[in-house]
């Protein structure tokens, strides 16, 4: 009797993990819809990962779950200083035009058949060069190949961030690492607005390129996400009135808006500048000294008061977005209760990169740096 009651709290928990192994099976397949408004039906756990687009990467970075990804494109492996992990994944294009017949290897691997626990991470939508590289371009790129779940999501865009992290956590069971960054950027949001209450509003003209000529400059309407960052910051957009979230305009545009502070995003291929006068705040100065140089610009406050920064493209943009703007808000408000640093450092930290210390975000730098 003894013996069949031990045997009986033996296999107990061995029932109870079969139970709970069948639950999780009962759970697929699974659907949700992405941002491209579409129904993305997964038939298992998700194990393999392809990303399209550096959001995409650093969104899954950032919930702790890079070890699914299997294949990435040009720009990932390009910012191999933002995502060191990924730097010898596998190629699958540019990403502006993925090799569909690359990622439908990736996907079969050394079996005859795919097996259905690949996703891949696009844009909901965009074109380039008159040809869309939006999640439908994809799938149907894809639909060759059986069983590759394709979802479109931007990680980028404001609006729509908490609600694309909190559906790729549950997607990936990283729920407590979505609920930890959403913690930290409503945190950090919460801090902007309180800072710049009540110090007054800067006009701000952002120039989200460097111009090819002064009669196609490139900045941001009402609808972007550069708008409300600016917006948070204590900031106006001089271009904000405007419907379209890019606009094509002129210096002579921009004059008659009679900015306060202009800022212009510069690229680069490395994490933040080095002290000038290095390659990177030289070509700064550079950028710098060609707006300041402008016909007429001596008629405009921005440069009249030396109100002209050139700012760091990576932070201002995706979910690491609110260092960029606290750093905005800093330069709008030098004397706002904010330390930009830090609250990129804290991102960096989330993401798992070091902060790179003896480096600077924007130029001229700021004294807080």
């Amino acid at each position: 009797m003894k013996n069949r009651i031990v045997s009986t709290l033996l296999v107990l928990p061995l029932v109870a993990l079969l139970l709970c192994i069948s639950c999780g099976a009962a759970e697929y397949p699974k659907t949700f819809t992405d941002s491209a408004d579409r129904e993305v039906t997964l038939q298992m756990p998700v194990e393999r990962i392809i990303v399209l687009s550096t959001d995409a990467a650093e969104a899954v970075e950032l919930l702790g779950a890079g070890d699914k990804i299997v294949g990435v494109t040009d720009t990932v492996q390009k910012y191999s200083w933002y995502f060191p992990n990924l730097k010898n994944k596998a190629l699958v294009g540019k990403w502006s035009a993925p090799d569909y017949e690359v990622i439908g290897q990736i996907a079969k691997g050394t079996e005859d058949a795919i097996t259905p626990n690949i996703l891949v991470l696009g844009y909901p939508s965009g074109k380039m060069g008159g040809k869309s590289y939006g999640v439908d371009a994809v799938a149907e790129g894809l639909a060759p190949f059986k069983d590759i779940a394709v979802a479109g999501f931007s990680f980028y865009k404001g609006d729509s961030m908490d609600k694309e992290i909190t559906l790729l956590g549950q997607i990936l069971g990283k729920e407590d690492k979505a609920a930890e960054y959403l913690a930290w950027k409503n945190t950090q949001k919460e801090a902007i607005a309180g800072a710049v209450e009540g110090k007054g509003i800067s006009k701000v003209y952002f120039e989200n390129t460097q111009p090819k000529g002064l009669g196609e400059l490139k900045t941001n309407g009402g609808k972007s996400d550069i708008d409300m960052s600016i917006r948070l910051a204590g900031g106006l957009n001089v271009f904000g009135s405007s419907s379209d979230e890019s606009i094509t305009t002129s210096w002579e545009t921009v004059i008659t808006k009679n900015p306060d502070v202009i800022l212009q995003a510069k690229s680069d291929d490395i994490l933040g500048w080095g002290a000038f006068p290095s390659s990177n705040t030289i070509a700064a100065q550079q950028a710098r000294d060609e707006i300041t140089g402008r016909t007429g610009g001596n008629a405009v406050p921005a440069i009249k008061n030396k109100k002209v920064w050139i700012v760091y493209r990576k932070m201002l943009y995706g979910p690491g977005s609110m260092a960029g703007t606290a750093f905005m808000a800093k330069l709008l408000h030098p004397d706002a209760d904010l330390v930009p640093v830090a609250v990129y450092k804290e991102y960096l930290d989330l993401l798992g990169i070091k902060y790179p210390e003896g480096r600077t975000f924007v130029f001229p730098q700021m004294e807080s740096e």
